[in-house]
């Protein structure tokens, strides 16, 4: 199981905000990788740059796989890479996105990070083949089957993020399924504690049988 952080695709937030989840990953059975990527004021941050070097970590932990599944798990910015990355690559079993950004077309308008799509793409407003490119809610439907899981008072990334993708994988034929956390905040989805990860470890416990 292949883990992917959030931060809004910015230097200044790494793997850290993610490694208990992949720690807790190990502790239940299962193999996993946290993975590291170019962010925004690295050099090859940005778009495609940040993409593509976790789209190339998803091969590696592909090939190590072997027959094995794999899973990819992303929180935030991470669920959109998450979600991306398996558009990517068919051979990916099964994504998870917790609190992501599915549709970064609504997430550019509504200025979410104070910015940071824009911010991803250089500072200026993506053209529609970068959406069309980078956007999740714009490469459905997706051939693996996703689990959403948000908090319904996040304040950084709006549960309307991933009812608004369900919907739109649904109507497309993809399977897709939203978990809606009553009360839930943005970081309590990557708290082995929280309430979301006794749901993802169930569904990756599964998924490894």
């Amino acid at each position: 199981m292949a883990f992917i952080h959030g931060g809004f695709w910015r230097a200044r937030f790494s793997a850290d905000h993610i490694r208990p989840l992949a720690v807790a990953c190990a502790e239940a059975g299962l193999h996993a990788w946290s993975l590291e990527y170019p962010r925004v004021g690295m050099p090859g941050g940005g778009w495609p740059g940040t993409a593509l070097a976790v789209r190339d970590a998803v091969d590696q932990a592909l090939l190590v796989a072997g027959p094995r599944p794999l899973a990819l798990v992303g929180h935030s910015a991470g669920g959109q890479l998450a979600l991306w990355a398996a558009a990517e690559r068919p051979a990916v079993t099964a994504v998870v996105s917790l609190a992501g950004v599915c549709d970064l077309r609504a997430a550019a308008h509504q200025r979410l990070g104070d910015g940071a799509v824009l911010e991803l793409f250089g500072g200026e407003e993506p053209s529609a083949a970068q959406y069309r490119e980078a956007s999740p809610i714009e490469r459905l439907p997706l051939g693996a089957p996703a689990l959403l899981i948000h908090g319904d008072a996040d304040d950084r990334v709006p549960i309307s993020q991933s009812r608004g993708y369900q919907t739109a994988a649904v109507a497309l034929g993809a399977v897709c399924e939203l978990h809606e956390l009553p009360g839930g905040d943005h970081f309590e989805l990557v708290a082995p504690e929280g309430r979301a990860w006794p749901v993802v470890r169930a569904r990756l416990q599964a998924m490894a049988r």
